[in-house]
């Protein structure tokens, strides 16, 4: 079924997610989880940057991408899930995903999603859509999950009460 599943992430505790259901699949299927981290480019608040500093500044963020991919890695690991990390410069964002999609021959790409709809979705738009729009590999997406109100007591978010 799936050999290869690619899993972007960005540091959010959304894009994250997606990791149990990533790593359930690749426990039933067998296959490989590819994680990739997309940083984005440094910006500067003077016109013309240092390009010492821009290849520094570059390094700092690359290994801090790369550290974080390695301790979702070594976690995924001790389930006994074959992982990997890939961390790639490229803008835009989705572009760059699908291209490593392509490159890394990647059976699937599972990915947390905002879940936005309407005036939102159309202003701030989606990664998410992009991806699904021109990915090599079909696409699984993850909403955010949303806590079920049992009753509130209030309007205040804290004042409701969760099962």
């Amino acid at each position: 079924m799936y050999k290869k599943i690619l899993v972007p992430l960005d540091g959010s505790e959304l894009a994250e997610q997606v990791l149990p259901h990533v790593s359930q699949l690749a426990g039933c299927t067998g296959a490989e989880i590819v994680l990739l981290r997309v940083p984005s480019e440094p910006v500067y608040d003077y016109l013309v940057p240092d390009p010492d500093l821009t290849a520094e500044v570059r390094r700092d963020i690359e290994m801090g991408a790369q550290v974080y991919l390695d301790e979702i890695a070594s976690e995924l690991r001790a389930m006994n899930l074959n992982t990997s990390t890939v961390v790639v410069w490229g803008a835009p964002v989705h572009d760059t995903i699908v291209q490593a999609a392509r490159e890394l021959k990647a059976d699937l790409i599972a990915m947390s999603t905002h879940g936005r709809s309407g005036l939102a979705r159309m202003v701030i738009g989606s990664v998410a859509d992009e991806i699904v729009r021109h990915a090599p590999a079909p696409v699984l997406l993850v909403r955010p999950e949303i806590p079920r109100v049992e009753h509130a007591k209030g309007y205040k978010k804290s004042e409701a009460y969760h099962v």
